[in-house]
């Protein structure tokens, strides 16, 4: 159940001419981190960095500018300043995060390059995420020299706590491995904490970052957490799906099969076919992978799982009209849509 993403930047889902360099800003700072330190851990942490990814983290930073800041040339530069280097804090945690989750699902490929723990080994991958996660809050706290101490306080008690919720989120994730009648309402509890959490940090510390309200932050992190999770149902939608999914997840389908995480479509799956219970409970070997996905694709699963994560990405957009006026709607609206926009 780890989070996928192509390997290009996706900047249409915000106005802007700033917003390419933006995010190549943001590459090359979080590559300057790394590259300070020598070592086969650093080389290896780079790595994931270099390969890319949609940068949908960043962009949530940005999109969280208040529209105040448009009147204080300041206040809008010490943003400027600050959403830099807290888009690149978010997704070092999230490339972090994907690190150890590979570790520990045994996985080979991400975003179609092998991954840290196949080239590398165990030991340099749990040490390259541990280096990420450290430097996602180094350059955090250097906000401090640009604006108020206490507003990096608090971003950094967001960063903190997200990162906190991600690891609680993976251990959840090992309780329910080939729990065939999950609840869903287990499942979606792991689906915030392991992908919303960042969705709703990265907007929470834009918003924090540029002066806004506190109900303003917890409307917005509301917003991200209810997109996050529609983001990672439409993952586990594709990861079910056919082979030609793979140019969309970077990997080959049925990760989550093979390494026994329940996700929505195969919970729906063996509603409608109990003898699926029995198969998905069990491990499960490789040549056994696509007649399951066949399986569960022909009980409807995919279909239904598809309109709950839209009918998601529909109730984190209804919450944006009481920011109306104080924050720019449209790339909030977009990102939205863009949550569940890879599923037909």
């Amino acid at each position: 159940m780890s989070t996928t993403s192509p390997a290009d930047h996706d900047e249409s889902m915000l106005d802007g001419v700033g917003v390419t360099t933006f995010l190549g800003d943001v590459d090359r700072h979080m590559l300057e981190l790394v590259d300070a330190y020598d070592g086969p851990v650093a080389a290896a942490a780079r790595r994931p960095i270099a390969a890319g990814g949609k940068r949908l983290r960043p962009l949530l930073v940005r999109a969280a500018r208040p529209r105040a800041l448009d009147s204080d040339s300041q206040a809008s530069m010490a943003f400027d300043t600050c959403s830099l280097r807290a888009g690149a804090a978010v997704e070092l945690i999230h490339t972090a995060s994907l690190v150890h989750d590979d570790l520990l699902d045994g996985a080979d490929l991400r975003r179609g390059e092998p991954t840290i723990g196949a080239t590398s080994g165990r030991d340099v991958a749990i040490a390259a995420g541990d280096l990420l996660f450290s430097l996602a809050f180094d350059t955090l706290v250097q906000c401090r020299a640009a604006t108020d101490v206490p507003r990096v306080q608090r971003a950094t008690r967001v960063l903190a706590r997200a990162a906190r919720t991600l690891a609680q989120g993976e251990a959840m994730q090992a309780r329910q491995l080939r729990l065939p009648y999950l609840g869903e309402g287990a499942y979606l509890d792991r689906c915030g904490m392991k992908t919303g959490v960042l969705f709703e940090a990265a907007l929470q510390l834009g918003a924090i970052l540029g002066g806004a309200e506190l109900e303003d932050v917890d409307l917005l992190g509301r917003f991200g957490r209810t997109v996050g999770t529609a983001f990672q149902l439409a993952d586990d939608v594709l990861d079910c799906g056919t082979p030609d999914a793979e140019a969309i997840l970077g990997k080959r389908p049925g990760a989550d099969l093979r390494d026994g995480t329940m996700t929505l479509p195969m919970l729906r799956a063996v509603q409608e076919d109990a003898e699926l219970g029995e198969l998905l409970a069990a491990p499960i070997a490789d040549d056994q992978v696509e007649p399951l996905l066949d399986r569960i694709r022909a009980t409807g699963a995919l279909e239904t799982s598809t309109a709950f994560a839209r009918s998601m990405a529909r109730d984190a957009e209804a919450l944006l009209a009481q920011l109306d006026g104080r924050f720019e709607l449209g790339p909030l609206h977009r990102i939205a849509a863009a949550s569940v926009d890879r599923i037909s």
